[in-house]
């Protein structure tokens, strides 16, 4: 029988991803993610709610998320070696989840004024790769710390039987993958870092341990 606090920490890893995933789908506007400089910022300019709601939703799902790491941490009945692991883990994870917050802020405000000045044939240079340079750096350090998160709080999860050993090395996997990926390419999907945690979170709720 999982306590009530094991229990709601399992939500939020259920919850945080669920609501990310939502936010990237809304029909006029989901092709946004895989589309080109030029229409995805014209996408952005003629739906502008719709990309404020998805960074909203971005920032939400990572908020929960973390608030159920937190949950997990200070409720698990885990051995000092493995909470240990998994409280470090959850603040690194939260330290990742800063640097996706500013990205997200940062675009959130910065992608609708470049769509309106190519719009309108105002030149953006040097001030759009300038801005470039910057959200990657910050992209980059999250995709790296929440990635490398993710690994230690599925090791501590795993070694401490709070979740079954399959499920811990697949969370671990996707996270390591998702790194590696990311160095390999240059840039990723952070959708690729909600599988893990909600895998975890379903894994506690159903007892797989």
């Amino acid at each position: 029988m999982i306590s009530d606090g094991v229990r709601i920490g399992a939500a939020l890893l259920v919850a945080g991803p669920l609501i990310g995933t939502v936010c990237m789908f809304y029909p006029p506007f989901f092709r946004v993610w895989t589309v080109g400089r030029a229409e995805h910022l014209a996408l952005v300019v003629a739906h502008r709610r719709a990309w404020t709601m998805a960074n909203v939703g971005f920032f939400v799902g990572t908020a929960l998320t973390a608030g159920g790491l937190a949950a997990l941490a200070g409720s698990l009945d885990l051995a000092a070696g493995p909470r240990a692991i998994l409280v470090g883990g959850t603040a690194a994870y939260v330290i990742g989840g800063a640097l996706w917050s500013s990205v997200l802020a940062i675009r959130n405000r910065t992608t609708p004024l470049l769509g309106e000045m190519v719009a309108s044939g105002t030149p953006t240079e040097p001030g759009e790769a300038l801005l470039g340079a910057a959200l990657g750096g910050l992209f980059a350090a999250f995709m790296v710390t929440t990635g490398a998160s993710i690994m230690a709080i599925a090791a501590g999860l795993g070694v401490g039987g709070a979740v079954a050993a399959p499920v811990a090395s697949i969370a671990a996997l996707i996270a390591a993958l998702s790194i590696v990926g990311f160095i390999a390419v240059g840039d990723m999907l952070p959708a690729v870092l909600y599988p893990p945690t909600l895998v975890v979170g379903i894994a506690i709720l159903a007892g797989w341990t």
